[in-house]
């Protein structure tokens, strides 16, 4: 795959930010604990399955509130790790919040996010593979979690331990006055996602700044059946608002796991190894706004019978990208009083989330996926032949897709597609 279509592939980049503020210290000086990196397995986490199914309706209802007929990519996986080690931090109505919406509370959570984390990890590798010609025989999955502190707050010892031994999260300060605090926060973003991602979303010099979490995530995988490029053509899309456009629109014949639920045909693609994307297919132009949790937890149990279809599947090409607010997401979300900081104060007494952001772009073409995220939390002070057989899937109108974690169903990416033509 030349790099310039390496962009046109399947592929996935999120950038969200959330912003806590305060005084400084030295650039990039590190801090943090001594504690080594220790993460559970998926036999010690308990909450596990919990844990996968609240990041899987998180996602579900944060495409329904964001995408309003438009498209919308994000990382269920990236957000809800952020917001896991932001729960580390939390009490009172904050950490209960927090507690409903990742979908556990303290040890049960923290094991169930390390296991996960270091599930994934198991395919970790240079992110910067991404800029290669071609993608690689084995899928690359690259995590990284980073607490940039100024000067100003004096987190609990216990917060920053678990961050060190739980997720592997790096702790470092910053004079988040100076103007060389952007070039910290830009350089980690840009190596985090092999330059998928280009820079922070935070904005500095702010001396109000008290820290800066980050999470990311970078996916590059090859699927296990390539699309023939001879079958790709130009095919009629009927888009959420209802128009009529010309999308390159990909098609092959695949024996694959496939269902149909709520009306909707559901088809699982996988990659070379460990994950794969659904893509769902609702009967209705205004359907994926009903395919909820529920009705991917009933996907989950059907693909978890292993059988196969022969699908003949058209698939448009894709490469969009959008920005949205996450602090507004989280309160309709029913996390107001995280976004309040009340109360925040394992990490310090007097911090409110003042800014969210999601900068994500999603690339699908015939030989695989490129998928990036970086979510950042910042703070304020307050203030072949066709089969006679084959089941025809034509994606033609707006559809989801999910890129899951095969062995948990983690949804590292979701995506409501209503135009693949648009960017």
């Amino acid at each position: 795959m030349r790099h310039d279509h390496l962009f046109r592939t399947a592929g996935a980049l999120l950038l969200g930010l959330l912003t806590l503020s305060a005084c400084m210290a030295d650039h990039g000086q590190e801090v943090g604990s001594a504690e080594e990196y220790e993460p559970a397995s998926l036999s010690e986490a308990d909450a596990l399955a919990d844990v996968v199914s609240a990041a899987t309706r998180f996602g579900a209802e944060a495409l329904v509130e964001s995408a309003q007929g438009q498209n919308v990519v994000l990382s269920p996986a990236s957000i809800m790790v952020a917001l896991a080690m932001l729960g580390e931090g939390a009490e009172g109505p904050a950490a209960a919040e927090l507690d409903e919406l990742l979908g556990a509370a303290g040890a049960d959570r923290t094991s169930a996010f390390s296991a996960l984390q270091a599930a994934v990890l198991e395919y970790d590798g240079d992110p910067a593979v991404v800029q290669e010609d071609d993608l690689p025989d084995t899928p690359l999955l690259h995590m990284a979690n980073q607490l940039v502190l100024s000067d100003s707050p004096s987190p609990d010892q216990d917060f920053l331990d678990v961050l060190a031994s739980s997720y592997d999260a790096g702790v470092v300060t910053a004079d988040f006055a100076a103007a060389d605090s952007q070039q910290l926060l830009d350089e980690w973003v840009y190596e985090h996602t092999g330059g998928l991602v280009k820079e922070s979303a935070v904005e500095t010099p702010d001396p109000d700044l008290v820290f800066v979490l980050l999470s990311a995530i970078v996916l590059a995988a090859q699927w296990q059946v390539q699309f023939d490029p001879a079958n790709t053509a130009q095919r009629d899309f009927t888009t959420a608002g209802g128009d009529t456009v010309e999308a390159e629109t990909m098609q092959q014949t695949f024996e694959a796991a496939y269902t149909e639920h709520d009306d909707a045909q559901v088809i699982r693609l996988p990659y070379t190894e460990g994950f794969a994307m659904d893509v769902v297919l609702p009967a209705d132009v205004a359907a994926p706004a009903d395919f909820t949790d529920q009705s991917w937890s009933a996907v989950d149990a059907a693909f978890a019978e292993e059988t196969q279809t022969s699908v003949d599947l058209a698939l448009p090409t894709v490469d969009m990208q959008n920005n949205k607010d996450l602090v507004t997401l989280l309160k309709g979300m029913g996390a107001p009083n995280t976004v309040a900081g009340n109360d925040l104060s394992r990490i310090d007494p007097a911090v409110e989330i003042n800014q969210a952001a999601h900068q994500a772009v999603l690339r699908i073409d015939e030989e695989g996926t490129v998928a990036a995220a970086v979510t950042e939390i910042a703070g304020v002070t307050s203030a072949p032949v066709d089969p006679p057989d084959a089941v025809e899937m034509t994606v033609d109108r707006p559809y989801l897709v999910r890129i899951v974690h095969q062995e948990t169903n983690w949804p590292l990416f979701m995506a409501s597609i209503a135009d693949p033509t648009e960017g």
